[in-house]
């Protein structure tokens, strides 16, 4: 048996058409994705219908879970204006996935075990695994965007890395696992590769995102092209010191102020992709 493990493809079309067209993949005989397929990136629905139709088994990820809750107050502010954006896109996919899924030694999950929203790093995975149930041997989860795989005392936690929006200092890359079994034996396999990140800036634009969330659509999209780690959060907490996040003029106001890799105004970046590109 042969599956291909991915997480955190965040609406990144193009990253996952790229992994799916390799020889490793195509040569799977299943495929399981640990959550977080939408929200960030502007194919939310694509990804979903693509999945969907290669019968993946899908979990649900921290961004699944505020999206299914995204008519709370706490999300009513400019700072989640992408995240209603995702949910219009979404009308009639479902997200109601599983938080987990465990195969006898082995256990799927996109955080921790029933928490999609705790962020776990390499340091804690000694006490993860540890913790785990008796007979489970191999943890598999994402959330972190790091790909790793760590060996403590016979157990293995594996994270793919973020397909979507890995942050491996250079970006356009695109991160995912080979899992196979034989006669009782694991085997991990590790790969990763470039896609077109021109399709990307492009769906940018036609989807509606950057014109629905200009600013956030931009930072995120530095980040999948660059690889930036955390990228996004330094802009929310630049954001943060000028005032409130929900405050759509505190994110205009840090647009002029923030040093952008390009120094364009966010308006002036979008209006050259248009031009570039379509």
């Amino acid at each position: 048996m042969r599956t291909l493990v991915i997480a955190d493809i965040h609406g990144n079309l193009p990253a996952l058409e790229a992994v799916l067209a390799t020889p490793q993949a195509l040569k799977c005989d299943r495929i399981i994705s640990l959550g977080d397929q939408v929200n960030f990136g502007p194919q939310p629905r694509e990804v979903m219908q693509l999945l969907s139709r290669l019968n993946a088994i899908m979990l649900r990820g921290n961004h699944e879970e505020r999206i299914l809750h995204v008519d709370a107050p706490e999300y009513a502010g400019y700072n989640w204006v992408l995240q209603r954006w995702t949910h219009s896109q979404l009308e009639g996919i479902a997200l109601e996935h599983p938080l987990d899924h465990t195969e006898g030694c082995k256990h799927f999950t996109h955080g921790t075990p029933g928490d999609p929203f705790h962020l776990i790093f390499p340091d804690d995975l000694p006490a993860v695994l540890n913790s785990l149930p008796d007979g489970v041997t191999h943890l598999f989860s994402g959330h972190n965007h790091t790909p790793w795989i760590v060996e403590h005392h016979g157990r293995i936690a594996c994270n793919p890395g973020s397909l979507g929006m890995l942050e491996d200092g250079y970006g356009g890359n695109a991160p995912f696992i080979i899992l196979e079994e034989s006669q009782g034996r694991i085997s991990l396999s590790p790969h990763k590769i470039p896609y077109d990140t021109t399709a990307l800036k492009r769906a940018f634009i036609t989807t509606g995102c950057a014109e629905a969330a200009p600013q956030m659509a931009r930072i995120v999209l530095h980040t999948m092209l660059t690889g930036e780690h955390q990228a996004t959060l330094k802009l929310v907490r630049f954001i943060s010191s000028l005032g409130d996040l929900g405050d759509r003029e505190a994110w205009r106001r840090a647009d002029a102020l923030w040093r952008w890799r390009e120094p364009l105004s966010t308006a002036d970046y979008w209006n050259n992709l248009k031009e570039e590109l379509l």
